[in-house]
């Protein structure tokens, strides 16, 4: 209800979603998603493990197979979906077995980035009371297995678009000598130019990609 009244505002061209339980991802919303103007096609829907024992520990509401179909759903009804996701590793009985579980599930699923978090004690928790601490090290060396693929993931999100012209709504000022801005479905372009494109939707044609962002031309 709360997306129809915004949809209704005259001047907001794009609404996007911020990270939702993946309980709370239902169907209206998917329909409405893969049909509006300007709900934007993108869902960060966080996973934290492939595991469903650590997704127990967790007091996960989900498990791996309906956050699997929950995906698949999303996917087939909205076919430029970007999809995030946040992942932790190294929380309390987290084996080398549940570890790769989590990799070979994220390496599966079509996410187009991870966030990812390494698990620390906080007093007063229930996690905090539970046996069978990760070493630091080895939670360590998780974190960056993960943001390795996450930056092989970026990579191939942004490579997918390159050949197509993309509407990007520019951000003020310059990075590294681009204009940067993003597509309604969260891929980050960046266009070298000297006008100030800030706050503009402006057409532009992809021609090269890489973990960061992809780049391209403004449309004459």
């Amino acid at each position: 209800g709360l997306i129809d009244r915004l949809e209704n505002i005259d001047g907001i061209e794009r609404i996007r979603l911020s990270s939702i339980e993946p309980t709370t991802v239902t169907e209206p919303l998917l329909e409405k998603m893969g049909r509006s103007g300007k709900l934007c096609p993108y869902l960060h829907v966080p996973l934290q493990s492939g595991n469903d024992g650590v997704l127990a520990a967790m007091n996960r509401p989900y498990d791996v197979r309906s956050f699997v179909t929950l995906v698949d759903h999303a996917v087939t009804a909205i076919p430029d979906l970007a999809l995030g996701t946040d992942l932790m590793v190294g929380f309390p009985g987290e084996s080398d077995r549940a570890f790769q579980d989590t990799v070979d599930l994220c390496h599966r699923l079509p996410f187009s980035y991870f966030h990812v978090f390494t698990y620390s004690n906080r007093p007063g928790t229930a996690a905090a009371k539970m046996p069978h601490d990760v070493p630091a090290e080895v939670a360590r060396r998780r974190a960056q297995t993960l943001a390795e693929m996450s930056r092989e993931k970026r990579l191939a999100f942004a490579e997918r678009s390159i050949g197509s012209s993309v509407s990007v709504l520019f951000e003020r000022g310059e990075t590294e000598g681009l204009r940067l801005g993003t597509t309604a479905n969260f891929l980050k372009v960046g266009v070298a130019s000297n006008t100030e494109l800030a706050h503009q939707v402006r057409q532009v044609r992809i021609t090269g990609a890489s973990d960061r962002w992809a780049v391209g031309q403004l449309a004459l």
